[in-house]
């Protein structure tokens, strides 16, 4: 059966707008199935912030949302590869008060999956360490997987993306959103951010109709989106989303995002972030008696000095809070500092994974501090 519309009406445009989205829309964020002993080394925020910085929640109007170029993914499963493409040219802007471009496609063609469409997150930030070329050397707007798949990138423009890296990530807690809105606030950067919904749901301001919803039945649509701003609005608290869908969706290629579709259908969110390290070169002007055993995933003074100790040896990051969560970013440390130390054996030690401060490391550090 054929249709024919005759538009008179912004609100019947609107309908159309996302009927159009739904035809070309194709689910992007991959649920994360990893072993959970995986998932144990991703870094968490809470690991290097005590606590978020309160948000001035103010409302703004539309003409001072901080916006960015809009990409169009246009089909594809790209969406988690756009997102990091943007977040890396928002770092740049940044720094040097321009914004670049950087490829979706060089990013997308490394996705562990591949051929299957979508992208895990974890993934997409880990090639993204890894460095990113840019946008003119091998494109992306406006293809679908085969034809992002099928590009020929020579080892010249692969070595340029060397160039263009993150340093590391943080995984931010789920369906909080003044965490996100205090990141953007604290730092400028963007966060990437998931969500899940009936495409029925997606429009300008997205609304949950559908309650029970299951995050991994088959027709659910999941969602990569760029937070680049937040505000009050209409007496709610909101983000402001880039989407990937091309300038002409939405508004203007943007969407509010409330608290009460936040909290009901986000599922994963993250930003990158840049460690830094002090000297390797040990001052050890440091005094502490340790003596209780410490165990990945606890939250004690213990800990908080213990980092202290690692930031002191270049081994844990010096631009971060020493918070006394036991987390991935400490438990790498300790491993470092108990192969410097030679607390024990390798083996011994690589089975622990730095997730184990026990006699024997307790004992070094009592004996050097």
């Amino acid at each position: 059966m054929g249709w024919i519309f005759y538009i008179f009406s912004p609100h019947i445009r609107g309908y159309i707008s996302i009927f159009s989205d739904m035809v070309k829309f194709q689910s992007g964020a991959v649920v994360d199935i990893r072993p959970a002993k995986e998932k144990l080394k991703d870094y968490k925020f809470e690991e290097i912030v005590a606590s978020a910085n309160p948000v001035n929640w103010t409302e703004k109007p539309q003409s001072e949302w901080r916006k960015f170029p809009i990409f169009s993914q246009n089909g594809s499963g790209s969406c988690v590869a756009f997102t990091l493409a943007k977040l890396l040219g928002i770092l740049y802007f940044l720094k040097n008060n321009v914004f670049v471009n950087f490829s979706a496609t060089h990013l997308y063609q490394r996705r562990k999956n591949k051929p299957y469409s979508g992208m895990a997150g974890v993934d997409a930030f880990n090639i993204a360490i890894e460095g990113v070329t840019l946008e003119e050397l091998v494109p992306s707007q406006n293809m679908n997987d085969t034809q992002m798949d099928s590009v020929d990138i020579p080892q010249y423009k692969k070595d340029v993306g060397s160039i263009f890296k993150i340093g590391n990530y943080l995984s931010l807690p789920i369906k909080d959103i003044d965490t996100i809105a205090s990141v953007i606030q604290t730092t400028n950067k963007a966060v990437m951010v998931w969500f899940y919904f009936a495409m029925n749901e997606w429009g300008n301001e997205p609304v949950v109709i559908n309650p029970n919803l299951d995050l991994n039945a088959l027709a659910t649509n999941r969602h990569s989106v760029v937070a680049t701003d937040f505000t009050l609005y209409k007496g709610k608290k909101a983000l402001i989303i880039d989407d990937s869908w091309g300038a002409l969706s939405a508004m203007n290629g943007q969407r509010i995002i409330t608290e009460d579709f936040f909290n009901a259908r986000n599922w994963f969110s993250a930003y990158p972030i840049n460690f830094k390290f002090a000297d390797k070169s040990p001052d050890i002007k440091l005094e502490y008696k340790f003596s209780e055993i410490l165990i990945f995933g606890q939250k004690n003074d213990d800990i908080k000095m213990l980092q202290n100790i690692l930031k002191n040896e270049g081994l844990f990051p010096s631009n971060v809070v020493s918070t006394g969560y036991y987390g991935a970013i400490t438990a790498k440390a300790v491993l470092q500092w108990q192969i410097k130390h030679s607390v024990a054996d390798l083996l011994e030690l690589n089975s622990l994974a730095g997730r184990r401060v026990g006699e024997k490391t307790i004992k070094k550090l009592n004996e050097i501090y």
